[in-house]
């Protein structure tokens, strides 16, 4: 079932009175389906966070239509079921964290008590229990980060609209955050977020959107991601120097700390490769086929003639097409 829908939606940007420098995206297609973590990629200015303003209802679509649960995400009872987190958060400098769950809690309609129990709660899942009384002033980019998700969270939303929520975060609070995420999943809640971080990504989410110039290039599975082309089948070898396993002509030979890594191509015949390393007197200890990660799919679809840069003239011409 598709709680967030996108048809062929466009956005366009003037940067002045006269109509010169349009900035634009789409038109762009997809559904966010309910329960699943939907990864929303794509390098700087392609159009990320003006399509999650766009399905907040912060902007206005030039053309095409946009439902959430079926219905206009604008409505008042669809935004009750939002939870959103901004690129960056700003908050009530002199308020405290606990404070500032409270105040926000309030606006959602929440009754005092069992705010106060969700507020607590929050606090806890986001690793900010003993900074519940300390003013956001004091708090680091990474807290702060954490306090925005706790705040995206407190009306309990079917659907959680994140954009780049592992930013500035530390290895640790990464990992808090990605099961924080994962367990609002078990719940049955819909995760729609954009990253940079694709090693973040891969880890979490169902399907990824790859979004370059505007457009939408490629929505997969992260499975369909990893069942791509095998890059190459590295076999870690000892008791051979560089020298010795250069002469061998099996493949690019390289040191990794004290074991030789030998890499063969796709298409190379394993078997083979090991036959005549065993014979020359080489100790086998692994061989790990390297498969595509969603960094290098990301990359040959962003690189590829279709994420080719467009000029001006023609991207503003194919938007225009479709807002008439």
């Amino acid at each position: 079932m598709s709680v967030l829908s996108f048809d062929r939606v466009s956005k366009v940007f003037r940067s002045s009175l006269i109509g010169r420098h349009l900035y634009t995206l789409g038109p762009v297609s997809f559904e966010v389906e309910q329960g699943e973590i939907f990864g929303y990629l794509g390098p700087n200015g392609a159009g990320k966070t003006t399509t999650v303003k766009l399905a907040l209802g912060l902007l206005r679509a030039s053309s095409g239509s946009i439902t959430c649960f079926g219905r206009q995400s604008t409505s008042p009872e669809i935004r009750s079921r939002i939870g959103f987190l901004p690129e960056h958060p700003y908050f009530y400098q002199h308020l405290s964290a606990i404070e500032l769950l409270e105040f926000y809690g309030s606006v959602c309609g929440i009754k005092k008590k069992p705010l106060r129990r969700r507020a607590e709660k929050l606090l806890h899942a986001t690793g900010l229990t003993e900074f519940r009384h300390t003013t956001l002033s004091t708090f680091s980019k990474g807290m702060l980060q954490r306090m925005g998700l706790a705040q995206a969270l407190i009306n309990d939303p079917d659907i959680i609209m994140l954009d780049e929520p592992l930013s500035g975060l530390d290895p640790v609070g990464r990992r808090e955050i990605r099961d924080l995420i994962l367990q609002q999943k078990s719940r049955g809640k819909t995760v729609f977020f954009s990253s940079h971080i694709l090693q973040d990504v891969e880890r979490i989410c169902d399907r990824v959107g790859i979004l370059s110039q505007g457009k939408i290039l490629q929505v997969a599975t992260i499975a369909e991601v990893r069942l791509g082309t095998t890059r190459c089948v590295e076999i870690q070898v000892d008791g051979l120097d560089m020298g010795k396993a250069a002469a061998l002509g099996l493949g690019e030979v390289t040191k990794r700390g004290e074991k030789i890594v030998i890499s063969l191509t796709p298409d190379a015949d394993v078997n083979r490769a090991v036959g005549v390393l065993l014979a020359s007197g080489a100790k086998i200890s692994a061989v790990i086929p390297q498969r595509q990660t969603l960094e290098d799919y990301f990359m040959s679809q962003v690189q590829s003639p279709v994420g080719e840069p467009e000029d001006e003239k023609s991207r503003i011409q194919r938007v225009l097409q479709t807002t008439g």
